[in-house]
Formats: C-alpha cells, structure tokens, sequence
C-alpha cells in the first residue's frame, strides 16, 4: 500500500487555503478555495521536525531486503555461528563412544636414583651380578583392546542418536533465528511505512495551520480554530518523531541480529510479501505437516529412542567383559636372569557380579527418563497442536481486521470528501473538515497495522507448521 502517496492525493486536497491579498474580508457565506499541496512559507520555519523540500538533496541509504536480509543472518549471525560450534561439538559423540572399543596404548617410564649399587659375585661367574645400579631406568608398553564388552554397543548406538538431536536442535535454532530476523525485518518495514504516513500528515497540518493563520488574520475564523491548527501541529511532529525513533530502533535491532551497522533502509511492505503455504488449508492437514517437518518434534521422538538406549545400557552392565592386553616392559638392570627386557600377552575377564544396588538404582532412574521422554514428546505435540490452531485463528483474524481497516479507509475518505463539499459549501466549520481528516489518517495507520499482522500472522503460520524455511540450508535433515 502506498499509504503515503494515498494521503498526499487525499488528505492534501483537504486543506483549505484563502488569498491573503489585503482588502479582501471573506463573509461566512463565501467558500474558500482549496489547493493541492501547502505552500511552504516563513510560518513553517520555525517547526520542531524539519522535512526535506524538494530542492534539498537527502543522502538515501541502501536497501535491504527480507531476503538479503536472512541470507546476511545465515552468513554472519553470532547466534547461528554459535549454534553451528554447539553442531560440530556434538558430531564427536560417536567418535568417543567407539574410543572405548579401539585399542588403548599407554607408555611409562622412570629413573631412580639408588644410594648405592647392589652386586654380588656367584661362584664360577666371570662378572659379578648386577641388582641394582645407582642409576636405575626402566620404561613400560601397555596395551588393552576390548573384545567383548556389552554395554558399548548401546552406547555407541546412543552416540548417534545424540548426534542427530543435536543437529535436530541446531536446525531448529537456525529457524527460530531466521523467524526473528523476518519478525524484525516485517516490523522495520511496516514502520517506515508508518513514518512515512505520519511525516505526510505534518505536511497537512502545516497546510492546516497556515490556512487557518490566514484566516484569522481577515477575520474569518475564531482563534479557537487557529489553536486548533496549531496544537494538531505539534502534536503531528510529535508523532513524527516518535515514528522516526521507532524505525530507528527497528533498525537497530535488526542490525544486531544481522551483525551489521544500521546503514541501511528495509524496502516498503509491499515488496516483502509472505507467501501462504498451502499446506495449511485445512487444521488437520497443517497439524499433520507441523508434526512430519518441524525438528522439535523430530527430536522429541528421537529422545524417546535415546531414553531407552540407556535403560539397555544398563541392563548390559550385568554382562561381563573381555579385554585382551599386552605389556613390553626394559630396564638398564638385568638381575639374576639376565634379561632386561620382558613381555606379556593375555586375557582380562571381569564381571561385576554385585555392586551394592548401583545398576538397580540405574535401571530406575532409566526407567523414569524413558517415562519422561515420551511426556515431553506428547506435550511437544500437543504444544505444535495448539501453535498451528493459534496461527490459523490469528491469521484469520489478522485477514479479517485488515478487510475492515481497508473499508474504513474507504468510508473515511468518503466522509472527508463529503465534508470538503460541505466546508465549500459553508456548511461545515473549519474544526469539523480538520476532525473527518484526522479519522482518515487513523484510519490509514490502522491498515498499516493490520497490514503488518497479516504478514506476522503468514510468517507465524509457516514457522508454526514446521514450513518456514527461506533458505533452505539445513544445519541437519529432518526425518
């Protein structure tokens, strides 16, 4: 909607205007002539909000648009950055489950410094034996491998589940990112808008104001009427003010989650239109796809299947374990064999057979997690249940309220015609055109309002049903 534009062809056309050529005493049967746009004068010098004339050269920044916009925050958002680390964290899980099945290798060694060496001679030896040297070194290789040990197989499985819920989880944090990107983007963008509309208005109010100067200068209006003009004045640069400071700081917090400098400008609403997915059409439909696409509610279920995992993981505790190991050991002392240097080879058996309750009070605990793995995955689904329901009643809502702000943008044009044509006709006052005009602009910036909750609503609807995914870039694939 060119909101603005509207109002320059609308609203402008009802500021009433008379010749100031001195003389002339316009009666109260006399209509006044209306022009199309204000004349700009030393009476609106002095207003508090300046606004760039025509001939002033306004430095205009770059714009963005939503889909530059969310490609900048896939790029460089500190928070999606993050939640790639938190992936590629994750991605090690199955590599040290699977450590615990791999050989391990361990070396030592030492020195030790003896108050004195030990010989002793044995008969019909050439050299006396050595027992210990002063300087005594020694150094040992042990090595273990795993050959039958049952709990690493759920574990290992355990592993990979983890991996892919937190790749589920990642990607959906990658979505809610770009959700509050596009939620920011939509609001910056209905804000200029907004802004505009409003700065156009103080332009008619000047108009207004200047009008009403002069006619109270020849004596044809009360200074009520000039009061009038003026205080609508001040209070439009008012609201030109506040409309700038509040797409300032739309901006400025879309720039935060862009990590960017606020050195640009978001393109009008009508350029950033949300498309409506059209899985959607029915409640039943929009449910169905809600609980297939998003990845919540993926890994909820995957949670489920990790929770059991462990309950097995304990029970396989009461299995026992066989490990072969090795040991290299050598030592600059000899002794009484005469080798330095020894090894060993052969088979680890353990069985934990009773531990004082541990692997019962485990087998519990599990039990209890399992237990509150599949609450949390039903009340996930219940919750996207209840996020597609509110989406759909809100986006109808949303449809219908911007229907009515559109028809009352209608009527309120029509009365501020009707009421050019009777102020022409001298029979409306000045107070009553400046009341129908001010309900047109209300009117105007409530169909900006509701034109925002339609594209907020869209966007709620997509991400509600698990659909909003502008990119297409997915940190992790949903099953």
């Amino acid at each position: 909607m060119l909101l603005h534009a509207f109002l320059t062809s609308v609203l402008l056309t009802q500021a009433p205007s008379v010749s100031a050529t001195p003389g002339r005493t316009p009666t109260s049967q006399s209509a006044p002539a209306a022009t199309d746009t204000p004349v700009r004068d030393a009476a609106s010098s002095d207003s508090a909000v300046p606004m760039p004339t025509s001939g002033t050269k306004t430095t205009a920044l770059p714009l963005l648009t939503l889909q530059e916009a969310i490609a900048l925050a896939e790029k460089q958002s500190p928070s999606l950055d993050a939640a790639r680390a938190r992936l590629q964290q994750s991605k090690e899980l199955g590599n040290k489950a699977w450590s615990g099945y791999l050989p391990s290798v361990t070396a030592s060694g030492s020195y030790i410094r003896n108050p004195k060496e030990l010989s002793f001679a044995l008969p019909g030896a050439p050299d006396p034996v050595t027992l210990q040297k002063q300087d005594q070194l020694s150094g040992q290789i042990s090595a273990r491998q795993a050959l039958i040990v049952p709990t690493l197989w759920p574990a290992i499985k355990n592993a990979y589940l983890g991996e892919k819920v937190a790749g589920l989880t990642a990607e959906n944090s990658r979505r809610e990112i770009l959700f509050s990107v596009a939620q920011a983007y939509l609001g910056a963008a209905s804000l200029r808008e907004a802004m505009a509309v409003q700065e156009q208005l103080l332009e008619v109010r000047r108009g207004f104001e200047r009008d009403a100067q002069n006619r109270f200068d020849v004596g044809d209006v009360e200074r009520l009427a000039l009061l009038r003009a003026t205080l609508d004045r001040k209070q439009a640069e008012q609201e030109v003010v506040r409309s700038r400071n509040a797409y300032a700081t739309a901006k400025s917090s879309l720039a935060a989650l862009l990590a960017r400098p606020v050195d640009f400008d978001v393109a009008p609403p009508q350029e950033t239109a949300v498309p409506l997915p059209a899985e959607t059409g029915d409640v039943a439909s929009a449910e169905k796809t809600a609980l297939d696409r998003r990845p919540d509610a993926s890994a909820a279920r995957l949670n489920v299947d990790l929770a059991r995992g462990g309950r097995k993981q304990v029970l396989f505790e009461y299995l026992p374990n066989l490990h072969a190991t090795g040991n290299v050991s050598t030592s600059n002392t000899a002794g009484l064999t005469g080798v330095a240097s020894t090894w060993t080879a052969g088979l680890a058996l353990s069985w934990n057979l009773f531990d004082g309750g541990l692997r019962e009070a485990n087998l519990r605990e599990s039990s209890g997690k399992i237990a509150e793995a599949s609450a949390n995955l039903r009340g996930t689904e219940e919750k996207i249940r209840d996020e597609v329901r509110k989406a759909r009643s809100e986006l109808e809502s949303a449809e219908v309220n911007l229907s009515t702000a559109e028809e009352r943008v209608k009527l309120a044009w029509e009365s501020a015609r009707l009421a050019k044509q009777s102020f022409d006709a001298g029979a409306t006052t000045y107070l009553q055109v400046t009341d129908v005009n001010a309900t047109l602009a209300s009117a105007q910036m409530s169909a900006v309002t509701e034109a925002l909750n339609v594209q907020l609503s869209r966007l709620a609807l997509a991400r509600a049903t698990g659909l909003f995914d502008p990119t297409g870039n997915s940190l992790a694939p949903v099953p």
